[in-house]
């Protein structure tokens, strides 16, 4: 029940300057990787031509010269100060210097329709940057571009000019970059592995004298002494307008709350599972009892978070993303309030574990028609160098941060380089976490990520026409039948309709695509 969403922490990070700065660097599931584009596949000769090109352009190293390069990257609400633009700040000169390249950026379109039919436009027309970064959620038009035939194909050229590239991912890893058996896309590791996660007002548990819940019956016990003796507050609020991601904290005590994963060998659709049911059964039964707020139904993420903060609601299940955001709130109405992401209850059949984020980020990918494929390369293995992820992070020692036992500790002046977050490439665990701290988001992302344990295996496989095909179909049909189970509108019985219509709109089709790509099945 990673309910198939196109990544959830890319909205809610948007609306928070914080997070966008402490993320800089970082290619996860935050709001800015989450918006990219799809590519095309080609042939070896495609590959030699246009490694001849760009090294009949010359290279810094073979000719002394600079290679201008046209990167376009994802946009953020970072802002510029007065005076500077992307093009125009200490950051970029920074790159410029550490790299031997003139790097010139341009920002993609911050809305998801125009950014796509941007990319669209530039790939059809031929007159394209030599670099397009792409966030996780342009999976489906990287594919589309390598089936078109739009990229550059980079085996060779990593081969030759990408070694510090090629050792950042294991073989099994870049198989998410691959189109027909060749590497169409450079891709890149991100520390962050949260995404959701248990909310509580601990402080309403401490005053009925309910310890955190550790399991289904006492997380169903929490729910109903809630109700008893707090008769205006809701035990659990979700936002199920906005999907079933609100629910993800319940369906982890049945199963992985994710849509696809493997299971005794092979690829299974979760929500196909047995277990799947067993949700059900408890959920509807939470929701017919009232523990799960009725209001669920129509609200939005943001009417949970305001009763969560009032007072009004006790669980929920949000993205760490919001924590922030929620504690603030809930501090200022109440100052003894305690508002913290806690441990999802291990379920009676022994379930335990949140969804998590793939660490496998971003598409970087070459266009075709550029002429400077060779020292795209040869600029994206330079800017991989720890001293270069280092500077883009958290900018220049002494002026933006300091070290402190080991660790970069920010100054006040790093404030004034939050449009950093533009210049994300390549990152490392402790860089990451380094940034987290810094920003004062820890509390809010270690809890939940060391609860993350399950990837959704579509974001471990190259693109699949078929599953991007039927992806909105079979998650609005599932919605659509869990949602109604789960307030009454259907009997439990009706999940086994459900089971039926899934599997005669292409569902075990999908599920043996997958199977098929994941466990290499010729």
């Amino acid at each position: 029940m990673k309910f198939n969403r196109v990544m959830r922490s890319a909205v809610g990070l948007a609306a928070i300057p914080l997070v966008a700065s402490a993320l800089a660097g970082c290619g996860g599931n935050n709001a800015n990787s989450d918006s990219s584009a799809s590519e095309a596949a080609s042939s070896s000769a495609a590959s030699s031509s246009g490694a001849a090109s760009s090294a009949s352009s010359g290279s810094p190293a073979a000719s002394g010269q600079k290679v201008t390069l046209k990167i376009l990257v994802p946009n953020n609400i970072a802002e510029f100060p007065s005076g500077k633009d992307v093009n125009h700040n200490e950051i970029a000169d920074g790159i410029r210097e550490r790299t031997g390249f003139d790097v010139q950026w341009e920002l993609m379109p911050k809305d998801a329709e125009a950014l796509h039919q941007k990319l669209n436009v530039l790939m059809a027309s031929g007159d394209t940057p030599d670099l397009i970064i792409m966030g996780n959620s342009e999976k489906a038009q990287f594919g589309n571009f390598a089936q078109q035939g739009l990229l550059t194909p980079l085996d060779a050229l990593l081969d030759e000019d990408g070694p510090n590239i090629k050792s950042l991912l294991t073989p099994e890893q870049w198989k998410s970059a691959m189109w027909d058996g060749q590497i169409y896309a450079i891709r890149t590791f991100s520390y962050s592995n949260a995404s959701y996660g248990l909310t509580a007002r601990k402080d309403v548990l401490a005053e009925l004298g309910l310890g955190l819940p550790k399991t289904q019956d006492e997380f169903y016990n929490a729910l109903k002494t809630i109700k008893e003796k707090k008769p205006d507050m809701a035990p659990y609020t979700a936002n199920l307008s906005e999907g079933l991601t609100g629910l993800e904290a319940i369906a982890s005590m049945f199963y992985p709350p994710v849509d696809y994963v493997q299971k005794d060998g092979k690829v299974v659709y979760t929500a196909a599972q047995p277990e799947a049911k067993d949700f059900l059964a408890f959920a509807s039964k939470l929701f017919a009892e009232g523990l799960i707020d009725k209001e669920s139904v129509v609200n939005k993420t943001d009417n949970v978070k305001e009763k969560l903060s009032n007072g009004k609601a006790a669980l929920a299940t949000l993205g760490w993303w919001e924590g922030p955001a929620i504690v603030t709130a809930s501090k200022e109405k109440n100052a003894n309030s305690d508002l913290a992401y806690i441990d999802p209850p291990t379920g009676s059949n022994g379930s335990f574990g949140m969804g998590a984020s793939s660490t496998i980020s971003k598409y970087f990918i070459i266009p075709k028609a550029s002429k400077h494929a060779k020292e795209v390369v040869q600029f994206l293995n330079k800017a991989s160098d720890p001293a270069v992820i280092d500077f883009i992070s958290f900018g220049i020692e002494g002026k933006h941060f300091k070290k402190e036992n080991g660790k970069n500790v920010a100054l006040p002046e790093m404030s004034n380089i939050a449009y950093k977050v533009y210049y994300n490439m390549f990152d490392t665990v402790d860089l990451g976490l380094q940034r987290m701290e810094n920003a004062g988001l820890s509390p809010y992302f270690t809890p939940v990520s060391k609860v993350a344990k399950y990837v959704n295996v579509v974001d471990l496989v190259a693109p699949i026409p078929l599953v991007d095909q039927k992806s909105t179909e079979l998650k609005d049909l599932r919605d659509q039948y869990f949602l109604k189970i789960i307030t009454g509108a259907l009997p439990l019985t009706a999940y086994d309709q459900f089971l039926e219509k899934w599997k005669q709109a292409g569902g075990e089709d999908v599920e043996k695509a997958l199977n098929d790509a994941y466990n290499n099945v010729k």
